[in-house]
């Protein structure tokens, strides 16, 4: 009989937390992650860009476009080579700078700002290279300055 009545009460004590076990269930997993909104972003006016530059460091920058090629090399520029360069540009509408994961830092950027707002571009935006190719639409947007997008 002790048994009967045991086995009675766990039967009774699982029904009842059986349902508020099935809300939080039910609650957790409909809380997705949220992805902050700059990587939901992704570029795609690579044909409008005037220049865009991918960054490795103070002293190596590639210029992707408009392509700058010793042979079959890519160029590699320093900041000062990139201003000369984006200064001598028939648009100054729209730079692109791709970002390492490594140097996507604020002071990377604020430099990137500060030089080619001086060679007269109204909008950079900034994205993080996800891949090692040349390819720039699709990429992740970090940061647009200035001006919309069109």
């Amino acid at each position: 009989m002790a048994s009967r009545n045991t086995s009675l009460k766990l039967g009774i004590m699982t029904k009842q937390l059986a349902w508020p076990l099935f809300g939080i269930l039910l609650l957790t997993s409909c809380a997705t992650p949220r992805q902050p909104e700059s990587a939901k972003s992704r570029f795609n006016e690579e044909n409008n860009a005037d220049i865009v530059i991918r960054h490795y460091s103070d002293e190596v920058n590639r210029v992707l476009k408009p392509l700058q090629m010793q042979g079959p090399f890519l160029s590699t520029f320093d900041k000062g080579g990139i201003l000369d360069l984006a200064t001598q540009q028939s648009g100054h509408e729209l730079a692109v700078v791709i970002l390492l994961k490594s140097n996507t830092s604020d002071n990377v950027k604020q430099d990137w700002v500060k030089i080619l707002k001086e060679a007269g571009y109204k909008r950079i935006v900034f994205l993080r290279a996800d891949t090692p190719g040349l390819r720039i639409n699709g990429l992740p947007v970090l940061d647009s300055i200035g001006g919309k997008a069109t």
